[in-house]
């Protein structure tokens, strides 16, 4: 189904946990990003999990819009210039999506309100360097994964990127030559190899786990994410997600 403007218009909405003004465009299998003008710039949040997008952009100027939930979509790229169109964005969930490389994260270096980010269950987010590496190419983010970045984080991952003069590290510089994943065109579909692929890595529990044995890390918050989700509403998820708090208990009060 396209994204409308009589879709738009006739979208349920709602003050979510966070006290936001929220458009629900969920569960519509939306395959790209458009005709955001029709929101006309009303909505502190969008939530657009459960689509079919593969694109992080195209977006019409949205000075309002702090929070994008696009949880299980097929997003694999990120516009390089999204920070035009939404400068005052802070948080973006992405979980269950299909982004590959940590160089396909770099636009989001340029969202210079951009707090809280979720990947979890991302191919991406099974790499050795994954948090390291945000946390030192993306300063502004505060809560990576549900886990609040902490100061002596920061100071390992500028140890690890930037030699002393203030010049990318080795290391740094081997991340940036991998080139980019695949890039999609607007419309475009998936291959059926690509799509079983993806499948097979994100609803194939055992390979999964095999995955995450080589970063003990994200496993861990791979299951502290999971756990929450088990136990708290959707919005209240939400909350969790804007204030960095792990507290299980502390999120449910919030909401009875």
């Amino acid at each position: 189904m396209k994204l409308t403007a009589d879709l738009i218009l006739q979208s349920p909405t709602h003050i979510n946990a966070s006290k936001e003004h929220e458009i629900d465009l969920r569960e519509n299998r939306i395959p790209m990003i458009e005709n955001l003008g029709a929101t006309k710039d009303l909505y502190d949040a969008i939530d657009l999990t459960d689509n079919e997008i593969m694109v992080l952009g195209n977006f019409p100027l949205l000075k309002r819009l702090k929070c994008l939930f696009l949880g299980n979509n097929r997003i694999k790229q990120i516009s390089d210039n999204i920070e035009d169109t939404l400068p005052n964005i802070h948080t973006i969930v992405l979980t269950n999506n299909y982004i590959e490389e940590l160089v396909d994260l770099e636009p989001l270096r340029n969202l210079k309100n951009l707090e809280h980010l979720v990947l979890i269950n991302n191919p991406v987010f099974r790499k050795q360097d994954f948090r390291t590496w945000l946390i030192y190419r993306i300063p502004q983010l505060r809560v990576l994964n549900f886990q609040k970045i902490k100061l002596a984080e920061r100071k390992h991952a500028q140890s690890l990127y930037e030699n002393n003069d203030g010049t990318l590290s080795l290391a740094a510089q081997n991340i940036l030559k991998v080139a980019p994943s695949n890039v999609f065109e607007p419309g475009e579909g998936l291959t059926e190899n690509q799509d079983s692929t993806m499948n097979t890595s994100t609803n194939n529990q055992e390979e999964i786990n095999q995955d995450l044995a080589i970063n003990p890390e994200a496993d861990q918050v791979l299951q502290n994410a999971l756990q929450a989700m088990q136990n708290v509403q959707t919005h209240a998820l939400e909350s969790v997600v804007r204030t960095g708090k792990m507290s299980i208990q502390n999120s449910v009060s919030r909401n009875t």
